[in-house]
């Protein structure tokens, strides 16, 4: 293998590290902003008890970190 071949490989693993990196990074982002919606409709519920309130507001500021 040339040394072109060597970089050109080598450019092709950075690029393909990045594109995965990007959408994991996508997915964790949309799994956050889901967790946070379902923990904001607990939040706004008129049945939430005041434990369950409690630990939705301490899991978004957790999320929130």
């Amino acid at each position: 293998m040339s040394m072109d071949d060597a970089h050109k490989k080598a450019q092709a693993t950075r690029e393909r590290n990045l594109e995965a990196r990007t959408a994991l990074y996508q997915e964790q982002a949309a799994a956050k902003r889901a967790a946070r919606l379902a923990l904001q409709r607990v939040t706004e519920s008129e049945d939430a008890t005041a434990a369950e309130l409690l630990e939705a507001a301490r899991l978004l500021v957790e999320i929130g970190k």
